[in-house]
C-alpha cells in the first residue's frame, strides 16, 4: 500500500491521465458513462465521486494515450484483449508496458454470453493479489460494455476474440452466411454514407438492416429488438451487475482504490450509438472517478486464491492452440 497522506484529490478539469494519478488499485469499467454511474453507484459503493475526462473515446485511443511508458510496479488484470501479454493488437503489447498481465479473456471467455463475466475477473484478481504482493493493480472489467449479460432476450454476444494484429472484438457470434454481393455492396455504401452522413454515425448498422443482414454487434441487436429504451435499460442492468461484483472484490483491497472507466457510451443520443475515438462528445469522454480509501483488507487474497494459478508465460503450443480456436473478426463500426 502506497502512502498518499496529505495528498489532495485532483480536480478533473482536463483530460485525466491515469498513470499520473495516485492509486493502489485502478478498477476500469469498460464504456461506463458518468451520468449512469452517478445514479447507480451509491447502492453498492461509498467514496468521493468526481467527473473525469477520458483521454480517448474508445479503448484503443484511451490505452495508447494512457500507457506510453513502462510500469514495472503495475499488474494488469485484463478481460479486454486490447491489453494482453502475448500478441500485439494495433501496435500495443501489454507485457511491454506492465510488470505482469493476466489475460483473463483467454481462458475466462464465456462463449454462451459472448464476453468475460465480472465474477471471472474477480477470481483472476484475487489470484493476482495473492501472487504479486506490494504491486499496484489495474483491474479491467468488460461491463457495462455490451453484450448485456442480464438480458432475457436471445441476443448473441461476441465470438471468442482474435488476438492477431489489428483484429478486435466485433460482430455477433455465429454470423450467418452472407452472399458476396451483399458484403461488397455494404462495404461500398458504408464508405459513401461515412462521407455523406445521412444515416448518422453508425451507417453500417442501418445499411445491414436495409439489406436484410443480421445486426452488426450485440448492441445493434438490442437496438433492433427493443429500440433505445430497451438498450438503455440493458446498459443500466449491465452496470448494476458489474458494480455489485466490484463491491464483492473490495474486501480484498487496502489503500486508495479508484473506480473509473476507459470511455463512455452513446445510447441513441442524436441517433448515435456505441463509441469511437477522436470525439468531443461528453457521452464518451465524461467518466466517473470514484476514490475509496481503505485502511485494511477484510479478506486475505492469499488464503482464498484458487489453486489453479494462471501461467505467466505462454508456450508456442499455447499460442498455436489459442490462434486455432480464435476467429478472424475484423472491426465493425
Amino acid at each position: 500500500m502506497h502512502n498518499f497522506e496529505g495528498s489532495e484529490l485532483k480536480m478533473h478539469n482536463g483530460p485525466t491521465r491515469v498513470m499520473e494519478e495516485e492509486w493502489d488499485f485502478l478498477l476500469i469499467l469498460d464504456a461506463c458513462r458518468y451520468d449512469y454511474f452517478e445514479r447507480l453507484y451509491p447502492r453498492f459503493l461509498a467514496g468521493r465521486l468526481s467527473k473525469a475526462v477520458s483521454v480517448g473515446g474508445a479503448t484503443v485511443e484511451w490505452r495508447d494515450n494512457s500507457f506510453q511508458g513502462v510500469y514495472d510496479d503495475v499488474v494488469y488484470v485484463s478481460s479486454n484483449p486490447y491489453i494482453n501479454s502475448f500478441s500485439r493488437i494495433k501496435g500495443f503489447l501489454g507485457s511491454e508496458h506492465f510488470g505482469r498481465v493476466y489475460d483473463v479473456w483467454v481462458d475466462g471467455w464465456d462463449e454462451k454470453k459472448g464476453t468475460v463475466l465480472p465474477e471471472t475477473v474477480n477470481r483472476a484478481a484475487v489470484r493476482a493479489l495473492a501472487e504479486n504482493k506490494g504491486k499496484r493493480f489495474i483491474i479491467h472489467y468488460l461491463q457495462p460494455h455490451a453484450p448485456y449479460v442480464g438480458l432475457d432476450m436471445d441476443v448473441r454476444g461476441f465470438p471468442v476474440p482474435d488476438v492477431g494484429d489489428d483484429r478486435v472484438l466485433a460482430g455477433v457470434a455465429e454470423e450467418e452466411h452472407v452472399p458476396a454481393w451483399k458484403t461488397s455492396l455494404l462495404a461500398f455504401l458504408t464508405k459513401v454514407f461515412y462521407r455523406v452522413p445521412l444515416l448518422g454515425e453508425n451507417p453500417t448498422w442501418k445499411l445491414r438492416e436495409y439489406l436484410g443482414m443480421g445486426p452488426a454487434s450485440p448492441m445493434d441487436a438490442v437496438r433492433r429488438a427493443g429500440g433505445d429504451a430497451a438498450l438503455r435499460a440493458a446498459y443500466e442492468e449491465n452496470l448494476r451487475i458489474v458494480l455489485e461484483r466490484v463491491a464483492d472484490l473490495l474486501p480484498y483491497m487496502a489503500g486508495r482504490i479508484v473506480v473509473t472507466a476507459d470511455h463512455g457510451e452513446h445510447l441513441g443520443e442524436g441517433g448515435r450509438y456505441s463509441h469511437r475515438g477522436r470525439t468531443t462528445s461528453p457521452y464518451l469522454l465524461e467518466v466517473p472517478w470514484l476514490v475509496i480509501e481503505k485502511a485494511s483488507a477484510e479478506k486475505d487474497a492469499g488464503a482464498e486464491a484458487s489453486a489453479a494459478r494462471p501461467r505467466a508465460v505462454y508456450s508456442d503450443d499455447d499460442r498455436k492452440k489459442i490462434e486455432e480456436r480464435l476467429k478472424d473478426l475484423g472491426y465493425i463500426e
